[in-house]
């Protein structure tokens, strides 16, 4: 849920993993349409959508897993995620508020229990930087991870402002400030 540049690079991820089917949900057009050419196999508007798809590609089930990676975590964003998963799914929260308690949701503790559901966060994909670059740094060498098409617009640094006003609008995947420009 969200295919900015976290969210499209967590498509990749499940890709790599060998994910057979990958729902990616984002309202833009743009960002559903980059998403299926990094790897997701369906992609939709909203998380009622998201729903009704996980449901029916599992056969009534509901997904395994579910990362959400939207600019700001809501209550409504974790119900929508949340009701996506199924037995023993795994909710992974990237999402983030702009102060402490602002982006707090609530836990339906019954189904949790009763669903087996797992709530993980993750700040930057949990990575290992000491083992994790190097091999994304040799997958996209060998043009199995795709990084340079991430980046929709370049900006100089005069156009800094510019890009964090595309980026909130959600017109670009990844914004790059550019010092030689």
């Amino acid at each position: 849920m969200g295919l900015g540049g976290v969210g499209v690079n967590a498509v990749q991820g499940a890709a790599h993993a060998g994910a057979l089917t990958i729902i990616g949900v984002d309202p833009v057009a743009m960002k559903r349409e980059f998403a299926e050419s990094v790897g997701a196999t369906h992609t939709v508007a909203g998380s009622g959508e998201a729903v009704a798809l996980a449901r029916q590609l599992s056969r009534g089930t509901g997904a395994d897993g579910v990362v959400v990676t939207v600019g700001k975590m809501s209550a409504e964003v974790y119900a929508g995620a949340a009701a996506c998963l199924g037995k023993a799914g795994t909710l992974v929260l990237t999402a983030l508020a702009d102060r402490p308690g602002e982006g707090d949701v609530s836990l339906g503790g019954q189904l949790a229990t009763v669903f087996e559901h797992r709530i993980q966060g993750s700040l930057f994909g949990s990575c290992n930087p000491f083992r994790d670059i190097p091999a994304l740094l040799r997958l996209h060498e060998e043009g199995r991870l795709e990084l340079d098409r991430l980046i929709t617009r370049r900006y100089s640094l005069d156009e800094v402002n510019q890009g964090y006003r595309d980026q909130a609008a959600g017109v670009t995947i990844r914004g790059l400030l550019d010092h030689s420009r």
